[in-house]
């Protein structure tokens, strides 16, 4: 009996020690939002971790200039993360360099006219890897391209082209394409003035799905967003808010609301029909095309940061660092570690460029 009572202290023992273990393990591990100062020779660093945009961000005052920087690296439970920092100055241009631990940082730069990211002028060619279509390949990426042609969308991933056919007659503007998670949505354009049904390609095979709509929506309506399985659109004919469950394959009438950073918020039809409001949702980083300039943008920072020289006529994805846009005929990618990467070249990019190239 003594013998038994002992083997059972003896697990109950194992399983605290176990328990207490994975405990430490957890919180040891587990994402905290934290922020610190510390200071390396001239620099001031404040260091911030975001747990809920699972970002870095940090803001360095040099010479009465600060240089505002943003990694997406995976978190790591270490702090002062910034070892050192090397001032390459010439010419009016400072430059900051970094050497830390657990996460990488890009090369920025500041003069007269702002800040701007050090890869600026390194600029990419086309290297053809393949035509389709009259559309030149080069190094894609392993997204999935849908690319507009007026009578049919191209399909390029890295091991399929097709064409996927919706209409008869071309079609010059698909102002209300709507891209939603791995669907893009268009509605009936060989409609007039209103449509009610609209075509979905599942752009992970290229099918085609068309979906019956029982209310009758004027082509002067727009997206305003999506949340979870439904998509939300206006009318500004009618005033009237509908969202389409792609899972019930239905459209619903609702309230005038759009959703603002996870909460929903009543809007008028006078706000509606002059400001067009769209979804919004916080992001770590994120791109602007001001004056044909492209620009990297930081939450809860006022400086712009000039990310290309290029004179760039549409922004077309942004995902996470990574920005994808159009200048003259070429598409280009671009992230401040990699730098520019021209992905792919067509001819009717220099007239058309709007709502001709979607991304997923």
């Amino acid at each position: 009996m003594k013998q038994v009572i002992k083997q059972y202290k003896h697990i109950i023992l194992v399983v605290i020690i176990i328990l207490l273990f994975s405990l430490f393990i957890y919180f040891y591990l587990r994402k905290t939002s934290y922020e610190l100062e510390y200071t390396i020779d001239d620099f001031n660093i404040l260091e911030k971790y975001d747990k809920e945009l699972e970002a870095y961000y940090f803001s360095i005052l040099y010479k009465d200039k600060t240089y505002n920087l943003v990694s997406l690296d995976k978190y790591t439970n270490k702090r002062n993360l910034i070892k050192e920092i090397t001032a390459n100055e010439d010419n009016g241009n400072t430059c900051l360099s970094f050497k830390t631990t657990d996460i990488s940082l890009y090369n920025i730069c500041s003069n007269n006219e702002g800040y701007y990211i050090e890869n600026i002028n390194q600029t990419s060619e086309l290297n053809i890897k393949d035509t389709y279509e009259n559309i030149s390949i080069g190094e894609i990426d392993d997204a999935t391209y849908m690319l507009w042609n007026y009578h049919d969308f191209i399909y390029l991933s890295n091991n399929d082209y097709k064409k996927i056919t919706l209409f008869n007659t071309d079609i010059y503007n698909l102002s209300l394409t709507y891209a939603f998670d791995n669907y893009l949505i268009i509605p009936d354009y060989e409609q007039e003035f209103i449509y009610n049904n609209v075509d979905v390609i599942n752009t992970n095979n290229g099918k085609i799905n068309n979906i019956k709509l029982r209310f009758e929506v004027y082509f002067n309506s727009y997206f305003m967003g999506d949340y979870k399985n439904r998509v939300y659109l206006y009318d500004l004919r009618e005033n009237q808010e509908y969202y389409i469950d792609m899972k019930k394959e239905e459209i619903y009438k609702t309230d005038r609301e759009i959703l603002v950073d996870g909460d929903w918020q009543n809007v008028s039809n006078q706000t509606i029909q002059s400001e067009k409001p769209t979804f919004s949702e916080k992001s770590s980083v994120n791109y602007v095309l001001l004056n044909n300039s492209l620009y990297q943008s930081i939450p809860n920072t006022n400086e712009l940061i000039l990310v290309s020289n290029r004179f760039v006529n549409a922004l077309v994805k942004v995902n996470g660092l990574d920005v994808y846009y159009i200048s003259g005929d070429t598409l280009y990618k671009y992230n401040p570690y990699d730098g520019e990467v021209a992905l792919l070249k067509y001819s009717e990019w220099n007239f058309n460029y709007q709502n001709m190239v979607f991304i997923f």
